[in-house]
């Protein structure tokens, strides 16, 4: 039985089989074949540049882009040509993708990049192919081979039975070429240079894990999964469970949060956009990343309170909960703007965690 995923040049559009399992993750949007093409990223994603020029047109643009990166360019450079694009610096992404995965890239523009370090972004959807019969160092298919194997020894019966322990709360070791820091250096600039890092195991979470195919030697899964989950690790111990040496050979992210990939826009498209400076028929507004975040509503005085961060008592304000308070809210002007969110300190008093210009006019007057 054979079913993977597999880029088309041709239709331009992420193929599977209908062979796919019947085990899946609850909720889980599968790529569609009227989905956003992923094939037409790889001519858009490297060749030529954008012009830079403003193309915002007196537009005040501040929220998300939910961005399909291509595979083989790295998220800096997504922001690189967004910011020619928009002629704006203030952007950022949450959750970086590595260069040769593709998939859901969520990016903040304006002052929504202040909410980027205030919200958890927490649950992950990706499609993984794992290959069978070698390592690398990088644990993915951009590495030098490590270790080869034979891989008739592994066959799909024998890769689920060892897939549930690999669900729940477990322990797994940071590829050597990863961002984690080792006495204060990227783990990957010390690979890099030749001294490769054997990283102590840390804490992840898999919610659901379920075979979608199986061609020989390659096995493709649906994982989803919590902020700080290395899929390579995954795929390296998958091989490690089944005695036969394993890799990521090719990723791509469904979903982060509430950015899902059928809604994702390419780059190729945002410069359509760009030309006919319509960003706002685009862009998610800042609270779309909190939008199961309970809302309270402050009057002015408590917007002074927040431009200069103090905290005050939590009982305050129009809320939308009715019996337990919640440990974080998203905060709203009356007039309906977002301010920005709190997070609930000593257990009666609201603490500004993160704020947008609002609260910076309030704080002026």
């Amino acid at each position: 039985m054979g079913a993977r995923r597999a880029w088309c040049e041709r239709s331009g559009r992420l193929t599977e089989s209908s062979e796919a399992d019947e085990a899946s993750v609850a909720n889980a949007p599968r790529p569609q074949a009227q989905g956003k093409p992923l094939a037409r990223l790889r001519a858009g994603s490297s060749e030529g540049s954008a012009q830079a020029l403003p193309q915002t047109q007196g537009q005040v643009l501040n929220g998300y882009l939910n961005v399909l990166k291509p595979p083989g360019m790295t998220s800096h450079n997504v922001i690189g040509r967004l910011r020619r694009l928009t002629g704006l610096r203030r952007i950022g992404h949450a959750g970086t993708l590595d260069p040769a995965a593709a998939g859901v890239l969520p990016v903040a523009i304006g002052s929504a990049t202040r909410t980027l370090s205030s919200h958890e972004w927490d649950v992950k959807l990706y499609w993984a192919d794992v290959r069978f019969g070698a390592s690398t160092d990088t644990d993915d298919a951009e590495g030098m081979i490590r270790e080869v194997g034979d891989p008739g020894r592994v066959d799909l019966e024998a890769a689920r039975a060892v897939l549930p322990q690999f669900l729940g709360d477990i322990r797994q070791r940071p590829p050597a070429y990863s961002a984690v820091r080792v006495e204060g250096r990227r783990a990957y600039a010390e690979a890099r240079r030749g001294a490769p890092q054997e990283l102590p195991e840390r804490a992840a979470h898999i919610d659901a894990i379920a075979v979608l195919g199986w061609e020989a030697p390659v096995l493709s899964l649906l994982i989803q999964c919590r902020s700080g989950t290395y899929i390579r690790s995954i795929a390296r111990d998958l091989g490690m469970a089944l005695a036969c040496p394993a890799h990521l050979s090719a990723l791509v992210r469904l979903r982060v949060g509430p950015f899902a990939i059928r809604d994702a826009l390419t780059l190729a498209a945002l410069e359509t956009i760009a030309g006919r400076a319509t960003w706002d028929s685009v862009l998610w507004p800042p609270d779309i990343i909190a939008a199961e975040m309970k809302a309270i509503v402050v009057a002015r005085p408590r917007l002074v309170d927040f431009g200069y961060g103090r905290s005050w008592r939590a009982g305050e304000g129009l809320g939308v909960w009715q019996r337990s308070m919640p440990a974080s809210a998203r905060v709203y002007a009356a007039e309906g703007a977002l301010v920005g969110f709190v997070t609930l300190a000593s257990g009666d008093r609201w603490q500004p965690s993160g704020g947008l210009p609002t609260a910076g006019v309030a704080k002026k007057r």
